[in-house]
């Protein structure tokens, strides 16, 4: 059960969010009908170089510079770092796609990552909140929140995320890496904030 844990953690990490997200929002909003293959192209660069590699890679590299104890930033000491990193790789992205003035939706998506990042970091400093219930959460505010604008029926949809995010929550409290309260505090804060945030942009 805990190779199977762990399997879930690593294909369902919270540095994969920003894509799904994009890839959600292109396919759902109508925005795969008019906006270029080159465009598309170049978004998932973007969003590939800034969101995954440079995170993912420092994440690396301080763990092979002996800064971190372990990959998966079990120790809440050690988070601060690559959570900055983190934060300030999604704000490029954020800015990237404002200044070539992308469908609002978009940018506002990116918006609420950056936001969901800097909440991270600040609540990281004082208590060790789940990482991918912040990442899944956010997810579902924004999928709920696409919904109630557009009036777009997704309950299918956010179903099966919700469904996805109890087994990736049930994986993070088999490995004992959080409690019940991080994890559902992560989530529900995260996913309410999201909402509100895609809402009132």
């Amino acid at each position: 059960m805990r190779i199977l844990s762990l399997i879930i953690s690593s294909i369902f990490h919270p540095t994969f969010i920003p894509l799904i997200g994009f890839l959600l929002l292109y396919s759902l909003t109508g925005y795969a009908v008019y906006l270029p293959k080159d465009v598309f192209w170049f978004s998932i660069m973007v969003i590939v170089q800034f969101t995954i590699l440079i995170p993912v890679g420092v994440i690396y590299f301080l763990f092979w510079r002996k800064k971190i104890t372990s990959l998966e930033l079990s120790n809440r000491q050690e988070r601060p770092l690559p959570l900055v990193i983190n934060l300030i790789s999604y704000a490029v992205s954020f800015l990237v796609f404002r200044y070539l003035q992308y469908p609002s939706l978009i940018v506002n998506f990116f918006g609420v990552i950056v936001v969901s990042a800097a909440f991270s970091m600040i609540v990281s400093l004082y208590y060790k909140l789940s990482l991918h219930m912040v990442a899944w959460g956010t997810l579902v505010g924004v999928l709920i929140s696409i919904s109630v604008r557009m009036e777009i029926g997704l309950h299918l949809l956010v179903s099966l995320v919700l469904i996805l995010t109890a087994v990736i929550a049930s994986a993070r409290l088999w490995l004992n890496e959080h409690d019940l309260p991080q994890v559902a505090w992560a989530w529900g804060t995260s996913s309410i904030l999201s909402f509100l945030l895609m809402i009132f942009l």
